[in-house]
């Protein structure tokens, strides 16, 4: 087994190992000012994606959710943030998850907020240094199939008035590769926003479900 690294996000100390880090102790931390900004703190966050978590333990420490779910088809995610949640005290607050997509997680929860670090590249073929660091699983999403899955099942897992903000990244993807399938899933497209000074390649698409939608 690959010993455990750690970086610590606010005052949360992460348990990682190299091959699941698909960049959310780095780029990832961006959610944080922006979630910030322009949402401000909501009750019960999910984090999609996860991996060891990164990005919704830094918003849990930031004050920036009560509650916390993080959820990763990798079943290797789990032991590591089963072990950031016992070495900090978390038990109660956050909890991970084992799921393609929604499939796995109990149907009664909804969230006020998604955020989502997903894999950011379509093909194959694309050039990026990410293949030779990781699984395909982290960085491989074929004609954008996991996001098209993602889109079709999140509004029936939001609060009223919920809303999702995912981090994409512009050397292998356009916003307009997003803007239908959040339109087509029922969600509003509030925009696209950029990730933030050193982050160019990065940017965020928020949606949000439309007031008095069912989810």
């Amino acid at each position: 087994m690959t010993p455990y690294r750690h970086v610590t996000v606010g005052d949360i100390r992460v348990s990682y190992t190299p091959e699941l880090d698909g960049g959310g102790a780095e780029f990832g931390q961006a959610f944080v000012p922006f979630v910030r900004a322009h949402l401000g703190p909501v009750d019960r966050l999910l984090e999609w994606c996860a991996g060891p978590g990164f990005i919704g333990f830094s918003l849990l420490s930031a004050g920036l959710c009560t509650r916390l779910d993080l959820a990763d088809v990798n079943a290797d995610t789990g032991p590591l943030v089963r072990d950031t949640v016992r070495a900090n005290g978390l038990h109660g607050r956050a909890v991970g998850h084992i799921s393609d997509c929604f499939a796995q997680i109990p149907r009664e929860l909804r969230w006020d907020l998604v955020v989502g670090n997903p894999p950011h590249v379509n093909s194959e073929d694309a050039e990026t240094d990410y293949r030779r660091r990781h699984p395909r699983l982290i960085w491989q999403d074929s004609d954008w199939a996991v996001h098209r899955r993602f889109y079709r099942q999140v509004p029936g897992r939001l609060r009223p008035g919920g809303n999702v903000v995912l981090q994409e990244n512009h050397r292998f993807s356009s916003p307009e590769d997003f803007k239908g399938l959040v339109e087509d899933a029922g969600l509003e497209h509030v925009g696209v926003f950029d990730c933030g000074p050193g982050l160019e390649d990065y940017y965020f698409v928020w949606s949000r479900l439309p007031a008095g939608a069912r989810s």
